[in-house]
C-alpha cells in the first residue's frame, strides 16, 4: 500500500515536471530564435539542466521497483528457486553496500558545493547535488524492500499439497 503510494507521489511530481521542462525550453527556444533575442531567458537552461537531473533522481527507486536495474539473470534462470532468492539476497546486499557509499558521498558533494552558486539563478548548488542522496535513499528503501519479500519467501512454509478426499 505504501508502496503504491510512493509510486503516485513519484508520477505526480515526475509527469508535470517533464512536461513543464519541455514547455520551458519550447518557450525559451521561440523567444531566443523568433524575436531574435531580445526575450531569451537566460535563466532556462540551469533551470531544465537541474530539473532533469532531479527527475532522473526521483524516477530511480520506480526503475528498481520494476526490475530494470541491478538484474543480470543469465545464469541464474537455471538454478532452483531458493537458490535463486540466496542469490538475489546477495546481489541486494552488494547494491545496498555500494548504495550506501554513493549515499555517503552524495552528502559530502552536496556539504562541499553548500557556497558554491549556480551561474543564471545564483542559488546554492547543493539544491543540485541533494538530489543524489534523495534518489539513492529511494532505491535504498527499495532495495531492502525486495531483499525483506526475498527473505520472507525463502524463510515462509514450505507449500503443502492438498490431501485427496478418497
Amino acid at each position: 500500500m505504501l508502496r503504491d503510494w510512493s509510486e503516485k507521489v513519484i508520477q505526480a511530481l515526475v509527469v508535470p515536471g517533464v512536461l513543464g521542462l519541455v514547455g520551458l525550453g519550447f518557450v525559451s527556444i521561440c523567444l531566443r530564435y523568433f524575436l531574435r533575442g531580445e526575450y531569451a531567458l537566460f535563466w532556462a537552461e540551469e533551470v531544465i539542466r537541474y530539473g532533469f537531473i532531479w527527475i532522473f533522481w526521483l524516477v530511480s527507486p520506480l526503475i528498481v521497483r520494476k526490475g530494470v536495474a541491478f538484474g543480470v539473470d543469465l545464469l541464474t534462470q537455471y538454478l532452483p528457486p531458493a537458490l535463486q532468492r540466496i542469490l538475489t539476497l546477495l546481489g541486494n546486499l552488494a547494491i545496498m553496500v555500494l548504495l550506501l557509499v554513493y549515499l555517503r558521498q552524495g552528502l559530502t558533494m552536496v556539504w562541499v558545493n553548500r557556497t558554491q552558486l549556480s551561474t543564471a539563478l545564483e542559488i546554492s548548488m547543493s539544491w543540485a547535488y541533494l538530489a543524489i542522496p534523495v534518489g539513492i535513499t529511494g532505491m535504498l528503501i527499495e532495495v531492502a524492500w525486495q531483499s525483506l519479500e526475498q527473505l520472507r519467501a525463502l524463510l515462509g512454509p514450505a507449500p503443502t499439497r492438498a490431501r485427496s478426499a478418497g
